[in-house]
Parts: C-alpha cells; structure tokens; sequence
C-alpha cells in the first residue's frame, strides 16, 4: 500500500511537470509574453487628471485648506485623477456664486449662504443621494439630518460639519482688580444672570473708561446671538419652541427684564444703540469692557482680527437658577453642497472630494488648528493635539450643548422680534404687551404658511428633544 501511494506521487509529480513545461512552449511563441507587456504598459498609463473645483467664503481658514488642498492633489489626488481647486471668495460671495450659478460658471462644490429651499427650487444644487454610493455615505450621519440646514423635503443637501456655541467672555485682569475671584486668587466668572448684573456694576468704572459689560444692540444679530440664544440655558427652549411647535417670545420675559436692569444700573458701554459688534469686540479686546457674550467664532477675533492687550476668558452661559440648567445653545453647520454643474462632471471623482472634505482626518485638522469646532465630540477625542489658540479650549468642550433645529422663515406683518426688543430697550413699549403681541403675529405668519404650503412644520417639531442638563 506504501509504495503504490509513492508510485502515485510520482507520477502526480511528473504530470506537473509537463504541464509546467507545456505552459512554459506556449509562452515561448510570444503572444503570452505580449499580452503580459501591454498590461504592464497599460498600468502605467497616467491616469485622466479632473479637475473639480471648490468655493467656499471662509477667510480664516482660507491658508490652511489650501495647505491641505495641496497636499492631497499631490498625493491622493494624483494616485484617483483629481486635482482640487481650491477658492476662498470675498465679501461678495454669495453675489459671485448666484452669478455663477446664473450663468453655467458655477463650482462642482461650494458654500450655500441662506436657505437651501431656494437653491433647491431652482435646481442649483442636487442631494447627496445622487452621487455614487451616497446614501451610504450618509449612513454615518443617521438620526442628524433632520434639519433644514441640512434636508429639504426628505433629501440631504450636506451634512453636519462644525458648531457654533455661545460663552460669556470676559477680562480676568479687570475681575482680580475688583476681588471677584476663587479662593485661589483666580478670576471667577458669574453663574447666573443676576451675578452678570451685580458684577457689571461693580467692574463698571467711567472715569477709569472702563465697563461692566457691551450690549451692541446695533448689531442686527444681537437679540438672538447674545439674549436669546443664551438665554435657552435658562428656559429650556427656543423662542420657536422645538417641543410644541409655537412662538414663544413671552418665556423670555425674564431675559427682557434682565436686559432692563442693566440699563437702569448704567453698567454698559455707553452708546448701544450704535454700537456695532466688531467695535464692542474691540473695546473688550482693549480692556474697557469686563463682559460679553460672545460666539466662538470670536477665538479668531481676539486672537488675530483684533488681539486682546490682556487676559480673558470664555466661561460657561450664565443661568437664572443653576439647580435648574438646561443645555446650552449651539448652532450647527455644513461646510459644503453640491453644485449642479457637477452633473457634467465625472460623478465619481466629485464623491471622492465631497468625501474627503467631509472627513475624520479633514475635520479633526479643522480642529488641531483651532480653525472648527466639530460637531462631533468623537473628532475631539480623535485629535492629537490641542488647539493653541487662546480661548479654544473654553469653546471646544461641547458637553453641555444641544444642537439648534432651526426655525420657519414667516412672512411677518408688523415688525420683527429684533425691531420691537430695540422698541422695549428705548422705553417705547411694555416687555408683557410687546411679547405677547409677538406671540399672535408670529404664529398667525405660521399658521398661514403652514396653510399655503410655504412651510413645512414637522421640519422644526420634534416633541421628544429633551433640553434638560443631565
């Protein structure tokens, strides 16, 4: 049994051999060997270089994506045929991209300014899900596009990119001066909205030019970035109620009042009315102001825009009744859509870049840089390093935060929120009556356009959001 089994080896042996030899005779008549040859050349063959343009308006970030923009279009981009070309258009960019759009000029990928629906509607940008394997590529951002920045009519336009959170700003020199610090000596930031009062009008010295806190009501983004918004902390919701579906200016009533007593003890920098945020900003920058609240896109401000000549902080928004917090405001934002000139373009390639725009590593560069604070704080967690901008590390930490779903864009009769808050801070009209009236005409703008179709409520509800700090 042994040696028929070596037999058979044998001969399975030499079998093997002769088909090698075989294999080897017909190779040696050059067909083989051609044919090995052209794919050798054909792999060698440089791929087809396209090239998919970018625009975006975001000036602080302009250097370092371009760095990053380079960097891939020599590696990466050269390996998949795409070179990326990158512009950062100026203060008239939404006038430029409209153009372009207008007139078949417009970028493969760009920034949308203002409400998706309208570029929607006339077909400038498409959704995600068009381009290849894009409905798996949101997949990662399950239960988070549920909001108009995001989603019209049940289609993604872009996706989550960075956060924009409200902190109370304020100068650590002027509070160790006055004694408002811990008991290590340290500046103390208030905790609730009556300390910010009381410490306004002890830091608030005018014949030293120095004051309690800036109030640039001239600002037309004022009442909402620095009252209402952080105000949420404290009632638990926004004046576009998330929960029931319904305007409720007349919840801030406490925010109105608080506003009120700041301008009855004279704690402020003279002249809101015409104070404009970047002047407020630099006069905290140079010391004069010991408040304000600020958003963090202000890190870049004090730090390169406008450098603060001393020391300052961003602590947590101040609240009515700390036993009774909620989470804190932040706005969340897209960095990118896509164009409906892509359609010409090679759909694939166009992926790939939306693709890397859109990434861990290009998010988590977006951080280490102290340029984004990602909407995600598993791309905090990811980075290696942390930001060495002053104030970064205040505003980067978003525990605490929830993400803003929006609000309906009525077609309001009489004037705005903005208009009639100036109205109550003149001494025109009573806080009660003025909220109570926007109440009525908001939502009377509401009702009608949820009648006529212009809008789409269930875009805005969602009756199971929870406000409350755990």
């Amino acid at each position: 049994m042994n040696k028929l089994k070596k037999i058979g080896a044998l001969l399975s042996s030499a079998m093997l051999m002769t088909a090698l030899a075989g294999c080897s005779t017909e190779k040696s008549d050059g067909a083989g060997s051609a044919s090995s040859t052209a794919a050798v050349e054909q792999s060698k063959q440089p791929v087809k270089m396209e090239t998919i343009r970018v625009w975006t308006n975001s000036g602080h970030t302009k250097e370092l994506v371009t760095e990053m923009v380079g960097e891939y279009n020599s590696t990466i981009g050269k390996e998949k045929g795409i070179k990326i070309e990158y512009t950062v258009q100026g203060a008239d960019y939404k006038q430029a991209i409209d153009l372009a759009l207008a007139s078949g000029q417009a970028p493969e990928l760009f920034y949308v300014v203002g409400p998706k629906v309208d570029y929607v509607k006339r077909g400038d940008i498409i959704p995600i899900e068009e381009l290849p394997r894009g409905k798996e590529f949101l997949g990662k951002y399950d239960g988070m596009l549920n909001r108009v920045a995001f989603t019209v009519k049940g289609k993604a336009y872009s996706v989550p990119f960075n956060i924009t959170n409200v902190k109370l700003l304020y100068n650590k020199d002027l509070f160790k001066k006055a004694g408002l610090v811990d008991k290590n000596g340290e500046a103390k930031p208030p905790n609730t909205w009556t300390e910010v009062r009381e410490y306004a009008k002890k830091l608030t010295n005018p014949q030293d030019k120095v004051y309690g806190i800036a109030l640039p009501l001239k600002w037309g983004s004022y009442f909402d970035w620095e009252l209402l918004f952080p105000w949420v902390s404290s009632i638990g919701h926004n004046s576009f109620n998330t929960l029931t579906g319904k305007y409720e200016f007349s919840s801030f009533k406490p925010a109105l009042e608080w506003l009120m007593s700041i301008k009855e003890d004279k704690s402020y920098f003279p002249g809101p009315e015409g104070l404009d945020n970047d002047p407020a900003r630099a006069q905290f920058s140079e010391g004069r102001v010991a408040m304000k609240l600020g958003a963090s896109w202000d890190v870049g401000v004090l730090n390169d825009q406008l450098p603060a000549t001393m020391d300052w902080g961003a602590a947590d928004i101040p609240v009515s009744d700390p036993a009774n917090r909620y989470k804190e405001f932040a706005s969340v934002s897209d960095f990118i859509s896509v164009s409906k000139t892509a359609k010409s373009a090679n759909l694939e390639k166009v992926m790939e870049v939306y693709k890397w725009l859109n990434s861990d590593e290009f998010l988590v560069k977006m951080y280490e840089e102290g340029k984004y604070v990602p909407y995600d704080n598993r791309i905090i967690q990811m980075a290696k390093k942390l930001p060495k901008a002053k104030g970064w590390a205040d505003f980067g930490h978003n525990e605490k935060i929830y993400l803003h779903h929006g609000q309906p864009t009525v077609k309001l009769e009489g004037n705005t929120h903005t208009q009639v808050f100036l109205k109550i801070w003149m001494g025109g009209v009573g806080i009660e009556e003025a909220l109570a009236d926007l109440d009525a005409r908001y939502n009377a703008a509401l009702d009608a356009g949820v009648k006529d179709g212009t809008i789409d409520k269930s875009m805005f509800v969602n009756e199971n959001f929870d406000f409350r700090l755990k």
